[in-house]
This record gives C-alpha cells, structure tokens and sequence, in this order.
C-alpha cells in the first residue's frame, strides 16, 4: 500500500511511501495531485515549454486535470488560469504554499 507522507529528512517535501525501509519519489502526476487536493499547503514550480518552444520556469496551483495529458492550473506569474501540457513540463518539484506570494517572477530559461 503507497501513502503520502513528509519526508522526515526534509519535512517540506512530500515523499511516497511504500514500505517503512523503501521510498520513492512522486511522478510528476502524483506532485501535481497533491498539490489539487490540498492547494492551502503546496503548489507546484516547474518548467515550461509553450507551443513555440520558449522555455520559462513556473510557479502553478494545480486545479484539475483535464485530459491524461495536461492539467489545468492557475500561473501564479501570470495570474491567470492556463492549460498546461504534461509532456510540454520538466523539473517538476512540489513547493509550499506558505513560501509563495503571487504574483511569482516568470524566469526566462533560453537566451
């Protein structure tokens, strides 16, 4: 059986569990599930490439998924609501709520 605990390591870091001995990292679709069901603790940051292939780095707070594909998210740099693409993102961590004040500096990835 896999439950959601903190890390006792890293206690701001959600780690799945499998076993007492073993853990394993969430997938990419498990961060961004976490962060849907419990928005007030964590959001996700990631990076980015849009339909052009301009790369940026992201703070999002995960609201549903919309196709197995892609989710849809507020863009706490934006402020606005996006769709985003599940294979269009990269470096996917999950970050905590309490440490992001919107709205987040969008960083440019390419020159």
């Amino acid at each position: 059986m896999t439950t959601l605990t903190l890390d006792p390591v890293n206690s701001t870091t959600p780690a799945m569990v499998t076993s007492p001995r073993r853990r394993k990292a969430p997938t990419p679709q498990q961060m961004l599930r976490i962060a849907m069901l419990d928005s007030d603790q964590w959001a996700v940051e990631l990076d980015y490439a849009d339909s052009k292939g301009k790369r940026t780095r992201r703070t999002v707070s995960p609201i549903r998924f919309s196709t197995p594909d892609r989710f849809l998210g507020l863009c706490l740099c934006r402020e606005q609501p996006r769709q985003f693409y599940l294979d269009r993102c990269s470096n996917i961590r999950i970050v905590r709520s309490d440490d992001i004040i919107m709205p987040v500096a969008m960083v440019q990835l390419d020159d």
